[in-house]
């Protein structure tokens, strides 16, 4: 017997379907406040890609803050492909991508307009499911690299954590973070944020009609995406939109620009582009491969020789005295930042991959010396002795030693000291121990093959790998797995021990995972194989160190 269409699938074809050539859909329709929007179904359940959540950044509205989608409806929205990236060097039609931060060949395409993110939503959900929510914000130095991508495709994610999980896009390098100008036309910074701020406002409007929970959300970064995290969790206007927090390796020891060294960086860039300095109507006229191309010709540029590590990120926030304040530490260590629930963490060997994209030859011990006498100064004798040259002819290892310790552990232990200290307890440490096995996923990246560089833990906590014709070995799936159950239980019940109504199986569980400052000396999880392992002290020597100098901006 044939089954009679849905009735609201009949409703949609009499009112016109702008990607089904009037007959009713063949994948899953919801209804937004924009309008209808139509998906595929997968194996994994439902997946909804490149749906608009603001106006296109383009035109008068460069370097604005983000305005409402224009809305498409009676017409359904195609969500069936991936949507463009933003402006970027990266992610060309024949760049490599060992590493699966690009979207398919098929699916690059690169472009101005690219307010859009993705939805994917478990097989257990329904519209009346309220499933919790995890949004995620992509890394890559505020500079590079998309929701797009296929490591973040989040279908096995959202299925191992029984949560609806988003992934949006936001305006990077330039057209994300210029400074420049005055008066009502300037360009204020700080637009890549605002964009993450309407993806949230979007989640609340919107998640419920999918099967999530508005008032369940948690916030979930990497790298950039981390510190954009721990951006929201001391801006007041991001305060409603999300619940909980997950923070990887974050580069909270980076240190952000101020309005003027942001101005001065923007007069560079205004050059590059052949305007007078603060000339918006010449900036705002400018092609995007232009533009694209002036924001990478300036990315070595150092504005003030006092803080050198502002050239680990040529583009990025901005303190602007409205969203940022303060730098990040500092939020921290004074109080401001928002008391919710958050687990942090980072990778033991996060610095290799930096150190050797930036020093593709052997680096002498004297260059070493040099580079601390420039960034430390008064510091630098101090930090000579704590981390000593090898005296072997290449210096990188220990250079990228300190530079995890400096940028990533360290800090990341000092703002978890800070939240202990205003009474804040629901807090989580861990450290990614484990090098993926799959050598081919470093291809592009040698240096990284058989280390936890920077990134090495994403594959675990996404399992897309298999989407790139990957696979884990046994031990590794259990690895990842285990990441999915303490990720998945915190998105359910705001602590990674307790699944709540969730069902997991036996080989998702580990051990429990005490909060940070549930011992004297501090504690965290270690995320390695066989077996996951509770510890103590990470680092206490080294961070002790690094809190006594005091050199975190």
């Amino acid at each position: 017997m044939a089954l009679l269409p849905h009735p609201l699938l009949v409703v949609l074809a009499i009112l016109g379907c702008s990607t089904c050539g009037g007959s009713a859909p063949d994948g899953p329709v919801v209804q937004t406040s924009q309008g209808p929007v139509m998906g595929i179904y997968a194996e994994e359940g439902r997946i909804f890609y490149g749906i608009p959540f603001a106006a296109p950044p383009t035109g008068n509205l460069r370097w604005r803050p983000p305005q409402p989608a224009k809305p498409w409806g009676p017409d359904t929205y195609n969500a069936t492909k991936r949507s463009p990236m933003c402006i970027q060097v990266m992610c060309g039609p024949d760049d490599p991508d060992s590493i699966a931060q690009c979207p398919p060949v098929a699916e690059r395409v690169i472009s101005e307009d690219c307010h859009y993110l993705n939805v994917f939503v478990p097989t257990t959900a329904s519209p009346e499911s309220k499933k919790p929510v995890i949004i995620f914000i992509h890394g890559g130095n505020f500079f590079e690299f998309s929701a797009m991508g296929v490591m973040y495709d989040s279908r096995f994610f959202a299925n191992k954590t029984d949560a609806v999980v988003v992934a949006a896009n936001y305006r990077i390098s330039s057209l994300g973070f210029l400074r420049a100008g005055t008066g009502k036309d300037a360009a204020m910074g700080n637009y890549g944020l605002r964009d993450q701020v309407a993806a949230l406002q979007w989640v609340q409007d919107n998640i419920a009609a999918f099967g999530g929970d508005e008032n369940q959300v948690t916030l979930f970064g990497e790298s950039a995406g981390a510190y954009s995290v721990l951006f929201h969790l001391v801006n007041k206007g991001s305060d409603k939109l999300f619940h909980k927090a997950i923070v990887a390796s974050a580069p909270t020891g980076l240190y952000f620009r101020s309005q003027l060294e942001a101005i001065l960086f923007g007069n560079d860039f205004a050059a590059a582009l052949k305007c007078s300095v603060g000339d918006m109507a010449c900036m705002r006229a400018a092609d995007a491969s232009t533009v694209k191309g002036a924001q990478f010709s300036i990315r070595e540029t150092i504005v003030n020789p006092l803080h050198l590590t502002e050239a680990f990120e040529p583009w990025g926030p901005v303190i602007d005295g409205d969203m940022i304040t303060r730098q990040m530490v500092e939020s921290f260590s004074t109080g401001n930042f928002q008391k919710k629930p958050l687990i942090i963490g980072t990778n033991t060997e996060e610095a290799i991959l930096f150190i050797h994209e930036a020093l593709s030859s052997p680096h002498a011990t004297n260059r070493y010396q040099e580079a601390m006498l420039a960034i430390f100064k008064t510091s630098s004798f101090s930090v000579l002795r704590e981390y000593p040259p090898s005296n072997t002819g290449d210096e990188r290892p220990i250079l990228a030693t300190l530079t995890t310790h400096f940028i990533f552990s360290c800090p990341t232990r000092n703002i978890l000291k800070s939240a202990l200290k205003y009474g804040h307890s629901n807090t989580w440490l861990y450290v990614f121990a484990h090098p993926l096995s799959v050598h081919a996923v470093w291809s592009d990246y040698p240096y990284c093959d058989g280390h936890v560089c920077h990134g090495a833990d994403l594959p675990f906590a996404f399992q897309s790998i298999s989407l790139k014709g990957y696979k884990f070995t046994p031990e590794e799936q259990v690895l990842a797995d285990s990441i999915a159950y303490y990720y998945g239980n915190f998105a359910h019940t705001s602590d990674p021990n307790t699944p709540g109504t969730r069902h997991t199986g036996p080989s998702t569980t580990g051990p429990a995972w005490p909060s940070f400052g549930s011992t004297q000396n501090y504690t965290h999880l270690v995320f390695d194989v066989p077996k996951n392992r509770v510890s103590q002290g990470y680092l206490q020597d080294k961070c002790d160190f690094w809190d006594e100098e005091n050199q975190y901006p």
